[in-house]
């Protein structure tokens, strides 16, 4: 099947796909190199553990902080009750977050370490609707940019919020939110863009469409864009699109190019993961099949995301994995079946989905390093 994380992250006719600590600004001049050496050498574990879900068959963990604290969303019962609530998992306890005033549905995208979520909630009139949850569960809607719908994707430690909304016009665009303001950051001369995550030291990153009305993954800040192109350094592959799913303190953005040019004409699904870092773009997290998703990196430069075929006719068969000083290992799951590595904190510890059995419910997974 496609990816959990596709859901509500689409520009245009493309659907595509955090946490951040320390003082060092973005861009330092200190830390990993473009190679993503992490600053762990020892050849890590995980044993995982299932969070279990509200009641439903159904649930992922999307963000999880440094203290530990998980959120995601997940159903609340069984068939035909298709309702999906954003929750919070803290000290074995998943927490339903709810949804704002009329609202059927909701999803928690990010958690930042003072414990505010991000993410969305339909209201009365079925429109979407970008959400921030205090640590109590208090929830405020940010509004929009003028149009219908919204969504939250990221909050850094200082409160500062980045997503996508709908202008007046119903384009998407990228936005801050900062005490109140939700701001439009623009795009990079196309019709439309996305923010999907923000560091500490204020760097933004997502996609925006060019002029040309084609994808680039972007880094934002004060004002300015900085397109970080489709093609990666040292004989690497020339894409048609680019996406920054995340970045970190150090200026680490990872994310995905697509398709690359032995899939030219084929699904625009088959990506290649990328590291970008001190104006190289570096591939990485490959393993063995032919389609990669970035969903995080942490401070150390550890990435986790998924992989699949999508040549094969079994696409529904998605391993986790997780990326650590340029070698990419799986993530066991609760069986053979699918699962995905959706978010990682400082500790790398790792959280994402997987499915417990062949046509069976699939949990929110916690995978803890050892």
């Amino acid at each position: 099947m496609p990816s959990l994380r596709t859901d509500t992250v689409s520009l245009g006719a493309l659907a595509l796909v955090v946490v951040s600590w320390g003082c060092s600004p973005d861009e330092s001049s200190t830390g990993p190199s473009p190679t993503l050496q992490s600053s762990i050498t020892a050849a890590a574990t995980y044993t995982i553990r299932d969070l279990g879900t509200l009641g439903g068959p159904f649930a992922a963990a999307y963000g999880i902080n440094n203290a530990g604290v998980v959120v995601g969303r997940s159903s609340l019962g069984e068939f035909p009750d298709t309702r999906e609530h954003a929750f919070m998992w803290k000290n074995g306890v998943m927490k339903d977050l709810g949804t704002i005033v009329g609202g059927s549905q909701s999803h928690a995208n990010a958690i930042n370490n003072d414990g505010i979520i991000v993410g969305y909630s339909l209201n009365g009139t079925g429109d979407t609707r970008a959400v921030r949850w205090t640590p109590d569960g208090r929830k405020r809607s940010l509004g929009t940019l003028g149009g219908r719908n919204s969504e939250a994707r990221g909050i850094n430690d200082f409160g500062v919020i980045v997503g996508w909304s709908e202008t007046l016009s119903g384009q998407r665009h990228a936005f801050r939110w900062e005490n109140g303001v939700m701001t439009d950051i623009g795009t990079m001369g196309g019709s439309s863009s996305e923010a999907y995550d923000i560091n500490r030291g204020g760097a933004v990153v997502g996609a925006s469409r060019i002029a040309s009305g084609k994808l680039h993954a972007f880094k934002w800040k004060a004002g300015v864009f900085k397109d970080l192109g489709v093609t990666t350094a040292g004989g690497g592959w020339e894409a048609k699109y680019s996406v920054a799913t995340a970045i970190n303190t150090k200026g680490q953005i990872a994310g995905i190019t697509g398709p690359p040019l032995d899939a030219e004409g084929e699904e625009v699904e088959i990506t290649r993961g990328f590291v970008f870092y001190q104006d190289r773009m570096t591939g990485c997290c490959h393993f063995t099949r032919n389609t990669t998703k970035v969903n995080d990196i942490n401070a150390n430069g550890i990435v986790v995301g998924m992989e699949q075929d999508a040549r094969s006719p079994e696409v529904d068969y998605q391993i986790a994995w997780v990326d650590e000083g340029g070698n990419t290992a799986p993530l066991r799951g609760l069986s053979d079946e699918p699962s995905e590595a959706l978010g990682i904190n400082l500790a790398g510890n790792i959280v994402g989905y997987s499915r417990l059995g062949p046509f069976g419910p699939t949990h929110a997974v916690l995978w803890s390093r050892q």
